[in-house]
């Protein structure tokens, strides 16, 4: 909700580009991310949502919408993991 009420927002005042305010928003959620930096498959896995978030935000002007979006894809993985559908290598 930070980076899409706040910081997605807040950067439209200034850049009449939707799309640039989400790539900028993105690049500014992937700084807050500096664990997956030597994993660049987490980073795309982190990134594609967060472009996607950013566009539903803009295109319903809801910040409920991404947010229910998050945790359906959340609850939608939770629920892979639990049942074995997928599974991490080791």
């Amino acid at each position: 909700m930070f980076f899409r009420g706040i910081v997605q927002n807040s950067l439209l005042l200034f850049i009449d580009q939707q799309w640039i305010t989400i790539i900028i928003t993105t690049l500014l959620f992937l700084g807050m991310h500096t664990q997956y930096f030597k994993k660049p498959i987490m980073l795309i896995n982190i990134a594609v949502p967060s472009l996607t978030f950013g566009w539903i935000y803009f295109e319903t002007n809801n910040i409920l919408a991404p947010f229910l979006v998050h945790f359906l894809m959340n609850l939608g993985m939770t629920l892979l993991f639990k049942y074995n559908l997928i599974s991490m290598k080791s």
